[in-house]
């Protein structure tokens, strides 16, 4: 059952961390005005996404060492 666990929380930290940097990418390459609904959406788009993957950073330091090393492996894949 622990190993279910530690296997979805490096899943949901790999799911977000590119879900991150998708997002960071929409915001960078932006073409309006950062006063419309457009980017605002964006934007609160962007701070639950960062939100999640802060939850999930912090889950992951909470990992035993064997299940640390494969979420390097998984990380190094993004």
């Amino acid at each position: 059952m622990k190993d279910q666990l530690y296997i979805q929380i490096i899943i949901n930290y790999v799911e977000s961390a590119k879900a991150l940097r998708e997002n960071t990418a929409a915001v960078t390459s932006f073409n309006g005005s950062i006063q419309t609904s457009d980017f605002e959406s964006l934007w609160q788009e962007r701070e639950l996404i960062f939100h999640r993957w802060h939850n999930a950073a912090e889950s992951l330091r909470k990992l035993p060492p064997e299940y640390m090393a494969q979420a390097v492996v998984e990380i190094e894949k993004i």
